[in-house]
């Protein structure tokens, strides 16, 4: 990544980097696997070579609850146009006032543990107000541990 960084900047690219806002399923299905303090110490170097607009979390988009018709999501990595047009949106500082307060944060150094630790507060009110969802991650990580104990 510091190679692109520095490649953009000699030839004076502009480069915008951004840490796509997947649902909080998918933040839970990390927080299960034990990986959360690996995603966040990615970021910290992330961080460390250029900023970052994140909109990963627990937020206004990403907490959409799972429904047949949900407007955000197609699944929980995949967002709809709708989430894409916002995301371009920001970075491109365009209709920013249409943008939810709570999407998103441009990360640097400076107000990275802040920021992390903004999205452990948050996940923790969401994990008490969404249960079923909790669980359905737990579940579905029980059954793919079953399985691999299987084939072994």
């Amino acid at each position: 990544m510091k190679k692109i960084v520095d490649f953009c900047k000699q030839k004076q690219i502009k480069l915008i980097v951004f840490i796509s806002p997947s649902h909080a399923t998918q933040w839970e299905i990390i927080k299960n696997a034990g990986h959360w303090s690996s995603f966040e110490e990615w970021k910290r170097e992330v961080v460390k070579i250029t900023p970052v607009f994140d909109f990963s979390g627990y937020n206004t988009i990403t907490t959409e609850p799972i429904h047949n018709n949900m407007e955000n999501y197609t699944e929980n990595s995949h967002y709809t146009p709708k989430v894409g047009n916002l995301i371009l949106n920001r970075i491109l500082s365009y209709k920013e006032e249409e943008l939810p307060e709570d999407f998103v944060i441009l990360i640097n150094s400076k107000n990275l543990e802040s920021h992390l630790e903004k999205i452990r507060q948050d996940r923790e009110v969401w994990v008490k107000n969404n249960p079923d969802e909790v669980n359905l991650v737990i579940e579905i990580k029980q059954k793919y541990d079953a399985s691999l104990a299987n084939k072994n």
